[in-house]
């Protein structure tokens, strides 16, 4: 993940370029037959639909990075926070910071958080911090619950394996 310091005075998430949400909601209303479309236009527009958020995720990625100057590495995901590794980082502070949930279909969530807590050491000592999100936008939330679920089911059906 990557993060940048928020000063108190600035509670606000920073703004996307491109939201998936908008696209969503579209491509619902175009697949649900309610369009008077041709089915096979629609289903070309929803594949294509699909294929632009790939790209723009991709080129989207690549701005992050001029805002969120700073590297972190998440260790555990929660709705309500997070647990990061990050030598940077002062319990009290104010950040803002994204997560990569996964390459295809794109998910990235973002959120202000505040380091409530040093967390328990890694293996290598490495300094690990609480953060409560302090500020999240309700999509992002429920993209971090469906991300832990499937990360949930991953588990345990691997450890049903063993």
């Amino acid at each position: 993940g990557l993060y940048r310091r928020v000063g108190e005075g600035e509670p606000q998430l920073c703004p996307r370029q491109y939201n998936v949400e908008d696209g969503k909601n579209l491509m619902a209303e175009l697949s649900a037959g309610n369009s008077k479309l041709p089915s096979a236009l629609v289903r070309y527009l929803v594949a294509m639909d699909g294929k632009l958020d790939s790209i723009l995720s991709i080129l989207q990625k690549d701005s992050f990075q001029e805002f969120f100057p700073n590297k972190l590495m998440v260790i555990e995901v929660s709705a309500s926070g997070v647990l990061v590794q990050s030598e940077e980082l002062e319990v009290g502070e104010l950040i803002e910071l994204v997560m990569y949930l996964g390459e295809f279909p794109p998910r990235i969530a973002s959120a202000i958080g505040r380091i409530i807590r040093p967390g328990r050491p890694d293996m290598r000592d490495k300094p690990i911090f609480a953060v409560q999100f302090t500020s999240i936008r309700d999509s992002d939330r429920e993209e971090l619950v469906r991300y832990v679920f499937k990360e949930d089911r991953e588990r345990i059906r691997s450890e049903k394996l063993k």
